[in-house]
């Protein structure tokens, strides 16, 4: 593994070190971790860094994106000491889309138990699924199985049969964008190890198992997009990308309240609420006027009105997902809402109110061991929490192939060694004198 390096840190393995990076509308965050024999996770270095060039999770400049990348790179190194240079990448957007897509394949010898290898060769074959031009498969997702037309089953490594089928969830993207990620990570002197749908990545770091398999949707608030996956049964059921997020919140302020963006930004921030009832009657809000103009007094109830329209609009197209997943009356944990535009105040009451589900705020769950233990308890790092815990998974399984690899090799040269030093088999008095006879020269006279 390739590392970009400062400063070496002495005492890390670096076979158990990877990174991600999180290319978000807003900001762009790079980390590189370690995770030691018990799995546990510690973030070695953090990069932030303003997002430049990047749009609703689509690169519209690449020299500002590459900039930006760099820019959380350089951080995340200066701390770490390193950064390795095979990333796993999160991404999301509006051309990304879903479907369900069902594939099989026959096996020769039905003696033999399934195997993971088998899984991961109809995995590949459900690729080949109708695409349009210039689309390209993000993730292809087991939901469940089928042997022999038998009941489905959710994992059928060990059991027996002919024909293993199976039932996919999808993901999709428009192949040009996935290119201009990749160019954005190579052009910033790294190699993409792996691209993660970002609603994904964020269940991954605030989801328990007991809410998978209960039921849960998960909606990511960010800045271009909100984000949302469905979980039954511990499977991904339903993802989608629904085009808007908390910067068009930012922009109605802007327009509503005749103020720059960045104000408008900064009382989202600090007086946002997403219920206008429950905003101060008489309280108000000074912003600096522009060029010598006086400065505006913003209500706080009016800024809570123009936060609460746009949020309702953003939940009712979470509503509509939803719904259109035909998994609404399946969610016995409701709804996990995360992301920046979560922290806005009293939005699982909001939520509760509009779909009629319980509601709570999704913070990662996992413990990351880091200088500031509480740095990552927050929402607005689900997603790059959820990229980093995926890296780990792959470092992991990366490792563990090499030692079985090894093992095997050591075992094969072993029982080579043995065969060698295994003594030959003792000739007896007739044998010995007919060898020593045919390969005499008296022998070797008398040939014809």
């Amino acid at each position: 593994m390739e590392y970009t390096e400062n400063k070496t840190q002495t005492n890390i393995d670096k076979s158990r070190t990877f990174s991600a990076i999180d290319i978000g509308t807003t900001k762009i965050v790079a980390l590189t971790g370690y995770v030691d024999e018990k799995g546990e996770i510690t973030v070695l270095g953090k990069g932030h860094a303003p997002s430049m060039g990047i749009n609703r999770g689509e690169v519209i400049n690449l020299e500002n994106s590459v900039k930006a990348i760099k820019l959380a790179v350089e951080k995340a190194t200066a701390e770490a000491g390193f950064f390795n240079k095979r990333v796993l990448v999160g991404i999301a957007g509006k051309h990304i889309h879903s479907t369900q897509n069902r594939w099989f394949i026959n096996r020769e010898n039905t003696d033999i138990p399934i195997e993971e290898k088998e899984i991961e060769m109809l995995k590949r074959d459900n690729r080949h699924v109708n695409l349009e031009a210039d689309e390209e498969i993000v993730h292809a997702i087991p939901q469940t199985f089928r042997i022999d037309n038998e009941h489905e089953v959710v994992d059928p490594i060990g059991m027996n049969g002919r024909r293993i089928e199976a039932n996919f969830h999808i993901v999709i993207g428009k192949g040009i964008a996935i290119k201009y990620i990749r160019n954005a990570i190579q052009r910033a002197g790294l190699e993409v190890e792996e691209i993660m749908l970002e609603p994904i990545a964020s269940a991954k770091s605030t989801l328990t198992d007991e809410e998978r398999n209960i039921g849960v949707a998960i909606i990511d608030v960010g800045g271009g997009t909100t984000d949302v996956a469905i979980y039954h049964n511990n499977i991904v059921q339903f993802t989608e990308v629904i085009p808007f997020g908390g910067n068009a919140i930012t922009a109605d302020i802007s327009e509503g309240c005749q103020i720059l963006l960045k104000d408008a930004e900064r009382l989202k921030v600090d007086y946002g609420n997403t219920i206008q009832d429950y905003a101060k009657e008489n309280a108000y809000v000074s912003v600096p006027g522009i060029n010598g103009r006086p400065p505006k007094e913003i209500s706080v109830k009016h800024l809570s009105g123009i936060i609460q329209s746009r949020m309702e609009e953003i939940i009712d197209s979470a509503l509509f997902v939803i719904k259109t997943s035909g998994y609404a009356k399946k969610l016995g944990a409701g709804i996990v809402v995360t992301g920046g535009g979560s922290l806005l105040e009293n939005l699982p009451q909001l939520l509760s109110f509009k779909i009629g589900m319980e509601s709570k705020i999704g913070t990662p769950i996992n413990y990351v061991h880091y200088m500031n233990r509480a740095e990552f308890n927050n929402p607005i790092y689900a997603t790059s929490v959820g990229l980093l815990m995926r890296a780990a998974q792959l470092c992991v399984e990366k490792n563990n192939s090499k030692q079985q690899f090894e093992s095997e090799q050591l075992e094969s040269e072993e029982k080579k060694a043995v065969l060698e030093e295994t003594p030959k088999e003792k000739k007896g008095f007739l044998a010995k004198y007919a060898e020593r006879f045919f390969n005499s020269e008296t022998y070797a006279d008398t040939k014809i």
